[in-house]
């Protein structure tokens, strides 16, 4: 069944705006591209700093191999330079029980 990554980010110790322009014209593909995810997506947590990137795969085994990939290794090391590490992320796995 359909399994998701989310990718929280806390952007309280960098601009918002910079950091939205920069997810929204470069990253937000290039992830998608690395993951080789069926589809992402992102949005802010109504009136906070949090935002969220959503990459959607087939099924749970596509995903934990997402994230275990060099290029996933490649891409936190980016992240991490360009915001100069201080952008805190966590990442869950998500696979889905039932839809209706």
């Amino acid at each position: 069944m359909t399994a998701y990554l989310i990718v929280k980010s806390d952007t309280s110790l960098v601009n918002q705006k910079e950091f939205d322009d920069w997810y929204q014209i470069e990253h937000l593909t290039e992830a998608n591209e690395v993951l080789m995810s069926l589809n992402a997506k992102r949005a802010w947590i109504n009136g906070t700093k949090f935002h969220l990137a959503i990459y959607k795969f087939k099924n749970i085994r596509d995903a934990e191999k997402a994230i275990s990939s060099k290029g996933l290794k490649k891409l936190i090391k980016k992240f991490d330079d360009k915001w100069n590490y201080k952008v805190k992320r966590t990442r869950e796995l998500l696979e889905l029980s039932q839809e209706i």
